[in-house]
């Protein structure tokens, strides 16, 4: 029988060589939350403690112990936000972790020596002497079994302590946006993170050894077939599933009778097939390992977040491929020409590539519970990516402007958008580089990171509100479902169900605005929040002396005012473009309404204005109570001009488009503003009428109500005889003149009786367009002298040939 000392021994000196330098605790500017006291060595369960006035603690007491200060440190995690103390309690964690694993190697080493000396047992002749021989081995062996489930139990805990606390660090860095730390070119940022690698690198290969070790331990042949099906279902959804779905789309959508509906219908289907094929393909396979046993709890978690970036990726590319790298360029809802489609079709590749490697490496962080310093160096790398690719694309939109610019004439002036994209562009690469190389790793990250999100949160709501206005515009047309059905159920006209199907289509478009704006407003935190509060740190009031002024609220009002007024003239040209085109009103009807919504926008953008900047209602009555006295005298004329103008596009006794004569001043009304009315003359010139006198002058409308005016040709018949030839000849040219209306039918009438056997006539008819009175008086003149004189009927300015 080999006796079982020396294998004791052997796991004694591993203990106690292993445990010396464990047990010291870090070194940390705070206290320790709980003190665990450290034993010298670990005392082995196969030898007896030697008696000493205070003998150490167990291993069982030891864990035990542990097992209370992770209850403890998981419970102070979640309340304290010091970064200090919370790295103290990480380092605790990380030590308890440390003990543990030593533990259960010591544990581990004293078992293999146990179960060496079983097998070296030789069985004698009776039972009961076996068994009595063995005993002692059997205790140590299930004394020991339970230590190491201990030890597993308490090294698992401490780890998921561990990555709470390094959350909680990452959470509070992140969230606090101008925090500075080291910069990428001082010593400190290396120090750091050369200091934080090699517990960072021992949990990376742990992570790795048991994703590695995982798939050997699964069951057979259940790993097998799961990943066999998982990639059969994969290679179909990528190839033909993919390409069926997209020939499919296309076809069915190329039947709509709509064509607008056909495009975007088209590309909303290639979005959906382009961005769930390669997802789902995913998806399968991490399922499939996943039933098959194949992957560990943190390559499970690793493989998720592959599924997402996948399909984070894929959606960046087959949004700008629909948008605007289409071969075909009827495809494209973007009119880009075909050199910058094609330029544009690396730049997006490689903004997928980036932005789903940085969520990875994002989810990485998380899974390994990585420390601070990595955290700020994977902030630092990606947003100098970001800012790369930024450049990049920036670089490739001037390089196609340059190109352009040899085509197009002098004087062309470049596209706002464009340029308004440029500056953006130019202003975000600038703000990330400056903010990396200044040590604002978050606010770098958080900037970067916004340039692409914001680009795909504009993308997809440009093909939502494409698709949603094409989408009613088919529905409500008048071979449309909803429209055939109103008609038939309601016997509704149709301008009003143009109208009901503009109206819903707007309230949809709205919808998906405000849901764009928050999800525009996540990366920011929880509705913004995190930046308004950074913001508000930043523009606190300035107190001067007993006035305090407030940047803030400054910058609110005036922000808000400028949006008001921005969403007020979206509106009105929403209204002339989209709605207006579906009403039977006139003219006048339609610049009322949209003169009338641009009144009411500034109204309640002035309104919003003022509550942002703090003022109530009562601050606002007394503010406007101290204009009314320099109202009531230097803009009395304005107010008055002001107050006239809403009359008139109320009340609408003159219109736009009326012909109207005030003061010698006769035209067509081309525009009703805030202050005067323009009138365009017969000769093209404008005249600038105050408001106020088309309310309290005589205005002579010629178009208000029956729009028919009278014109009158004084002609003068040298031969009473012919008087009546002639009278049939005038009615014959103005019956068949076009402008002049049948009813009441144009007539010829005796004026007067002139000298030497003369006869006055007048030629009465009345013309549909009082614009035309000159033109029609003209043309009935020349036609009515070239009868006459055919006919030889001689008339004042004319005699017949003898």
């Amino acid at each position: 029988m080999t006796p079982r000392f020396p294998g004791a021994l052997l796991a004694l000196l591993i203990a106690v060589v292993t445990s010396a330098p464990a047990f010291a605790q870090p070194t940390n500017t705070t206290p320790a939350l709980v003190a665990v006291p450290a034993p010298a060595a670990v005392p082995l369960l196969a030898m007896k403690p030697v008696a000493t006035p205070a003998p150490p603690p167990s291993a069982p007491q030891i864990l035990a112990a542990d097992q209370q200060t992770l209850v403890q440190l998981n419970a102070q995690a979640g309340i304290t936000s010091d970064d200090g103390r919370l790295a103290g309690m990480g380092a605790h964690a990380a030590a308890i972790e440390a003990r543990a694993r030593r533990l259960y190697a010591a544990a581990a080493v004293q078992l293999a020596s146990v179960e060496q000396s079983l097998a070296a047992i030789e069985p004698p002749k009776r039972k009961s002497a076996a068994a009595a021989k063995a005993a002692p081995f059997l205790a140590q062996r299930s004394a020991l079994q339970s230590q190491m489930s201990q030890a597993g139990s308490v090294s698992a805990a401490a780890e998921s302590s561990f990555n709470l606390i390094a959350e909680r660090r990452r959470a509070g860095f992140s969230a606090r946006l101008l925090t500075r730390s080291d910069s990428p070119l001082s010593p400190g940022f290396w120090t750091s993170l050369s200091g934080a690698a090699g517990d960072d690198s021992t949990r990376l290969l742990g992570l790795a050894q048991d994703a590695v070790t995982m798939p050997f331990q699964a069951p057979e042949p259940r790993g097998l077939l799961g990943l066999g099906a998982a990639l059969a279902l994969a290679a179909v959804l990528l190839l033909p599933a993919r390409r069926w779905l997209e020939k499919l789309g296309r076809r069915k959508s190329g039947e709509s009778v709509h064509p607008g509906f056909a495009r975007t219908g088209a590309a909303l289907w290639i979005v959906a097939v382009d961005t769930g094929a390669p997802t789902l393909a995913l998806l399968a396979l991490h399922i499939g390992a996943e039933w098959g046993g194949l992957l560990s709890t943190e390559a499970d978690k690793l493989a998720g977040a592959v599924v997402g970036a996948t399909a984070w990726a894929a959606g960046i590319v087959s949004l700008g491929r629909v948008l605007a790298t289409e071969k075909d360029p009827s495809q494209r809802l973007l009119p880009l020409p075909d050199d910058v489609a094609r330029r544009m079709r690396l730049p997006l590749q490689i903004v997928a590539l980036v932005t789903a490697a940085g969520s990875l490496l994002t989810r990485l962080n998380y899974v390994a519970g990585a420390s601070v310093a990595a955290t700020i160096a994977t902030n630092c790398a990606l947003s100098l990516a970001y800012a790369a690719v930024a450049g990049l694309i920036l670089i490739s939109f001037g390089r196609g402007r340059r190109a352009r610019e040899t085509d197009q004439p002098a004087d062309a002036t470049p596209a706002p958008a464009w340029t308004l994209i440029s500056v953006v562009l130019a202003s975000a690469i600038a703000v990330t580089l400056a903010a990396v190389l200044a040590g604002y790793t978050t606010l770098a990250a958080l900037t970067s990171g916004q340039i692409f999100w914001l680009a795909i949160i504009a993308a997809a709501t440009f093909l939502a509100i494409r698709f949603v206005d094409d989408l009613m515009s088919a529905v409500f047309s008048q071979g449309g479902i909803a429209s055939r059905g109103l008609f038939t159920l309601f016997s509704l006209r149709r301008s009003t169900i143009g109208q009901a199907g503009v109206l819903i289509s707007a309230a949809l478009q709205l919808v998906i605005l405000i849901a764009a704006l928050s999800l525009a407003l996540t990366p920011f935190g929880n509705g913004g929040d995190q930046l308004i509060s950074h913001l508000q740190d930043l523009a606190s009031p300035i107190e001067f002396g007993s006035a305090t002024i407030s940047p803030a609220a400054i910058a609110a009002g005036i922000a808000t005012f400028i949006l008001g007024m921005a969403g007020a003239r979206a509106v009105q040209r929403w209204i002339v473009r989209r709605y207006l085109p579906v009403t039977d009103w006139d003219s006048g009807v339609r610049n009322s309404v949209t003169t009338g919504v641009g009144y009411v926008g500034v109204i309640l953008a002035m309104l919003c204005a003022l509550a942002a900047t703090g003022l109530g209602f009562q601050q606002i009555a007394l503010i406007a109570s101290a204009l009314s006295v320099g109202i009531g005298f230097g803009l009395q004329q304005v107010v008055q001009n002001f107050v006239s103008g809403v009359i008139l596009l109320v009340e609408r006794p003159v219109k736009v488009g009326d012909w109207v004569s005030i003061d010698g001043a006769e035209g067509d009304i081309r525009r009703i503003r805030v202050r005067a009315t323009e009138i365009e003359t017969a000769d093209h010139s404008m005249v600038i009428v105050p408001n106020s006198d088309l309310i309290t002058k005589a205005v002579q409308n010629k178009t208000l109500g029956n729009s028919r005016i009278l014109v009158q040709l004084p002609l003068a018949i040298v031969d009473a005889g012919q008087v009546r030839k002639a009278r049939e000849l005038i009615l014959d040219i103005a019956k068949c003149k076009s402008g002049i209306v049948e009813s009441p039918a144009p007539q010829v009438l005796v004026q007067s009786l002139g000298a030497a056997g003369a006869v006055n006539l007048s030629c009465n008819f009345y013309a549909d367009d009082p614009r035309q009175t000159v033109r029609l008086r003209s043309d009935c003149y020349f036609q009515i002298m070239e009868a006459l004189q055919r006919h030889k009927i001689a008339f004042s300015g004319w005699s017949a040939p003898a």
